[in-house]
């Protein structure tokens, strides 16, 4: 009989949210996001070597015809967030928004139970997404006011 190995990815489905509503709250950005609006921005860089480590243990919902309908599925580790008051449910016009419930202190402390590699690599991405949905922003602002 062969035996198998099963290893646990570096950082869980629900670790993934935490440190990422952590870095949010300690970079100053805006505690709140849409859900699935944070699942499709999160799939650009699914794929990225300098981040694929930070999601071992999140699902890839890759639509073969409509490339912009791909996500990454949240939906375990969000729900997690709300039973362990780590988000608050916020329901807005169209899809369920979330309220990052964390103090600057809370962050610091759920930082300091990751690694130096995990809270860089994560910084890192909050910057490139904020980054891009700026210029994505902009962008259309410009179009509009012209």
């Amino acid at each position: 009989m062969n035996k198998i190995e099963c290893t646990k990815p570096n950082i869980s489905e629900y670790g993934f949210i935490r440190l990422y509503s952590a870095t949010v709250i300690s970079q100053g950005k805006n505690p709140i996001f849409e859900n699935h609006e944070l699942e499709k921005d999160l799939y650009k860089y699914y794929d990225k070597k300098k981040y694929n480590f930070l999601f071992e243990d999140i699902v890839k919902r890759e639509d073969k015809i409509f490339k912009d309908s791909s996500y990454l599925d949240l939906n375990a580790s969000l729900g997690q967030g709300y039973a362990l008051g780590l988000l608050l449910p916020l329901q807005g016009s169209h899809n369920l928004k979330s309220f990052i419930n964390l103090s600057k202190d809370n962050a610091s402390e759920i930082l300091s139970s990751f690694n130096e590699r995990q809270i860089v690599a994560m910084g890192n991405l909050c910057n490139e997404m904020y980054e891009e949905k700026n210029k994505v922003n902009n962008n259309i602002y410009t179009k509009k006011s012209s």
